[in-house]
């Protein structure tokens, strides 16, 4: 199998790939983070520009409605040497994927269908995240459930998931019935680029149902950044249930006049008393121009879909400022089951 290099730009970092390994995983191998999320071809986050080179899709795949010369870096094999246009890639390596056991510490169900997961990973074991990224339990048949962490980094290994039992999913479902603390699982991470970027932008912070996971990671990592920044979190669900750690967000909320919660509820009971209706219609109502935001967005990919829509269309969102991790519903594959 050739082998051909493949850049990034401006960064110029060139790192060998053989004809096997997606333009993402070459990069993920080596410590480098492109933007990206599910890695299956199905959310597009990882849109890129080619600069130069050749590349194709493997096992008939054939993504449809690209921008011309863009590729799904998730999917792309090198045909050739092949230059990226990826300003989000850093000159310096990063977080290593790491392959490793972790324990499981506390299983807290705190609602009819989610649970709050903390694991421990081994200390001197190397793992690392930044808020707001995900990782994967691998199942015994080797098929793998991906979930974002919703804790602040720590250097001692500590991971904390959100997982909503899922009608058929194998592994919330057992999380849900049966994982108890001592269990042992198999993980390996971190991946995705849902991170909060550094600039001075006021913020919009948009989560539907276990979509608040990696939000409350990045709120509880740079919530002085966010205060200063000026953020607010919109939070929709079906019901008011569905906001499972609703207290905590109005604990953040009542730290600084600068940071506001709103919580949505699309099919309320008579006792609410709060916002109703589709959450990012609720963000356009507040905030009819977005021009001068950065918007982070978690959730059900409908409600991903039509926010990012709907913000640059309606609300001249720059889309250079609309940041993503929608979730993947399949039941055989998905990132952050729901």
């Amino acid at each position: 199998m050739a082998t051909f290099k493949v850049k990034f730009e401006p960064s110029n970092i060139e790192l060998p790939c053989d004809g096997d390994m997606t333009l993402l995983d070459v990069a993920l191998a080596s410590g480098y983070f492109p933007k990206h999320s599910c890695r299956r071809g199905e959310c597009r986050a990882c849109e890129t520009r080619i600069v130069s080179g050749d590349i194709q899709y493997a096992d008939g795949f054939a993504p449809d409605d690209l921008k011309p010369r863009h590729c799904l870096t998730c999917k792309a094999l090198p045909r050739s040497n092949v230059v990226l246009d990826a300003p989000e890639v850093s000159s310096v390596a990063g977080r290593p994927i790491v392959k490793t056991g972790v324990r499981v510490m506390e299983v807290d169900r705190v609602s009819g269908d989610v649970t709050v997961l903390r694991l421990q990973a081994p200390a001197a074991g190397g793992f690392s995240f930044a808020p707001g990224q995900y990782m994967d339990v691998v199942l015994r048949d080797g098929a793998r459930r991906s979930y974002s962490m919703a804790n602040a980094p720590t250097d001692d290994g500590q991971i904390e998931w959100h997982i909503r039992a899922m009608a058929g999913g194998r592994f919330s479902q057992h999380v849900y019935q049966n994982l108890k603390p001592r269990d042992l699982l198999r993980v390996e991470g971190p991946f995705g680029s849902f991170t909060l970027r550094n600039t001075q932008a006021p913020v919009i912070l948009l989560a539907s149902g276990t979509g608040y996971a990696p939000i409350s990671s990045i709120i509880r990592t740079h919530s002085a950044d966010l205060a200063a920044r000026g953020a607010t979190l919109y939070w929709g669900g079906r019901r008011a249930e569905d906001l499972y750690a609703a207290e905590e967000a109005r604990n953040w909320a009542s730290l600084s006049p600068n940071f506001r919660f709103v919580p949505v509820v699309s099919e309320p009971d008579a006792s609410w008393r709060g916002r109703t209706g589709f959450v990012h219609e609720v963000v356009q109502e507040d905030h009819p121009d977005l021009s001068m935001f950065e918007v982070y967005a978690c959730g059900n990919p409908l409600m991903i879909d039509a926010a990012r829509h709907a913000f640059r269309t309606e609300c001249g969102l720059r889309e250079s400022s609309f940041f993503s991790d929608a979730f993947v519903t399949a039941v055989d594959h998905q990132p952050n089951e729901e």
